[in-house]
């Protein structure tokens, strides 16, 4: 017969400590990759947004972004600059999802939940563009860009 010998108490708190740590680094972690539905419906409204300016229809692209981005940007200001970077990158070829994240809490920004995806593009005049979509859950339970940057 084998005697299971009980933990000792330094033994116990050393396990504990140790999950702990561990769920501390994990939960995180866990919690920056967004549910089925929600990367799916998220996935939907930024391609409707890309589709709008991939089709220059940068009016368009402006009406159906977020409350946010409006207050930050007027419409003659998101045509212009928008305008600007897709002359300079020319018709979109082809592009990659490759990244999906999604948090509610974020420093700098309104109170919210986020996804923020990052597509890998190719364009007629750059090989390799990293397009990043950043979409807000509006009040109508609809996701909205809130944020569009090209590097």
């Amino acid at each position: 017969m084998v005697k299971i010998h009980a933990l000792s108490r330094n033994n116990r708190i050393h396990i504990f400590l140790f999950i702990t740590s561990l769920l501390l680094i994990i939960l995180p972690v866990l919690n920056k990759t967004p549910s089925h539905q929600i990367s799916e419906k998220s996935l939907f409204a930024a391609a409707e947004f890309l589709l709008l300016v991939d089709t220059e229809e940068y009016a368009k692209s402006w009406e159906v972004s977020s409350e946010t981005l409006k207050k930050m940007l007027t419409q003659e200001a998101w045509n212009e600059q928008i305008t600007q970077l897709r002359t300079f990158l020319g018709p979109v070829i082809e592009r990659t999802q490759h990244n999906i994240s999604y948090t509610d809490t974020a420093s700098d920004v309104p109170a919210g939940e986020y996804v923020i995806m990052t597509f890998i593009s190719k364009f007629e005049l750059r090989e390799r563009v990293t397009e990043t979509v950043t979409l807000l859950l509006g009040a109508d339970d609809q996701w909205q860009v809130v944020g569009y940057f090209l590097k």
